[in-house]
């Protein structure tokens, strides 16, 4: 089935955090200090962000069932200008059905338009169906992810 994707305005917050909460449901899982409230006032601040689009999937009656952000992110000296795919979900009882690829294509047309040189996106190991959709899509698996997460009380 078709949908419609389009950037997300201000005012969208809990569609897109709704969205969000599909990405972290197993077999994903919670980032650490994982709470709604501060989901919603990051999420207001990136709206107004112009190095940032946020997106939605719209099924033909109106429902998000996807959403997906991009950010401009680092100048590379190795890669020139790099942009992050960093939210890509879709709802349980529309995967499979084109949605995340329309997300995808959308969010890489934004990052090239914006003058990315290259696009990158992190996977959690667990997500071995989203890696397949990725290489479908003509990624490659380039690089093994590390990080530092550092917990905060507020």
């Amino acid at each position: 089935m078709s949908v419609d994707v389009s950037r997300l305005q201000a005012g969208a917050e809990s569609e897109f955090v709704a969205g969000m909460e599909w990405l972290i449901a197993p077999p994903g899982s919670s980032p650490p200090g994982w709470d709604r409230d501060r989901a919603l006032a990051r999420t207001a601040r990136l709206l107004a962000d112009e190095n940032v689009a946020l997106f939605a999937a719209r099924a033909p009656q109106g429902q998000v069932v996807g959403v997906a952000s991009v950010y401009l992110d680092i100048l590379s000296v190795r890669f020139g200008q790099r942009a992050s795919i960093e939210d890509l979900a879709v709802h349980p009882d529309w995967r499979s059905g084109g949605v995340g690829a329309s997300l995808l294509t959308t969010a890489r047309a934004w990052a090239e338009e914006h003058g990315a040189d290259y696009v990158f996106l992190e996977s959690g190991l667990a997500r071995t169906e989203a890696h397949r959709f990725y290489l479908r899509h003509g990624a490659t698996h380039a690089a093994a992810a590390f990080r530092w997460t550092v917990e905060r009380t507020s």
